[in-house]
């Protein structure tokens, strides 16, 4: 899987971190989960429509760039 090798990827000795963000119903959640770089309940950010992306902007920024 292509998130398997990105989460292996280091940049300037760190390690990525893989994040992902669902919008809508739809979303497969664990599809998402084997995706997003552990652990999975911090990594996953869901939403319910585009009109929710201002409300999960923090959660999202907070996320992505914490650390390990």
């Amino acid at each position: 899987m292509e998130a398997d090798k990105l989460k292996k990827v280091t940049v300037g000795g760190i390690r990525t971190k893989v994040v992902a963000l669902g919008i809508g119903s739809g979303v497969n959640g664990d599809e998402l989960n084997n995706m997003v770089s552990a652990p999975q309940a911090k990594n996953v950010i869901l939403v319910q429509d585009f009109s929710s992306l201002p409300d999960a902007e923090d959660q999202l920024r907070k996320t992505s760039c914490s650390g390990w």
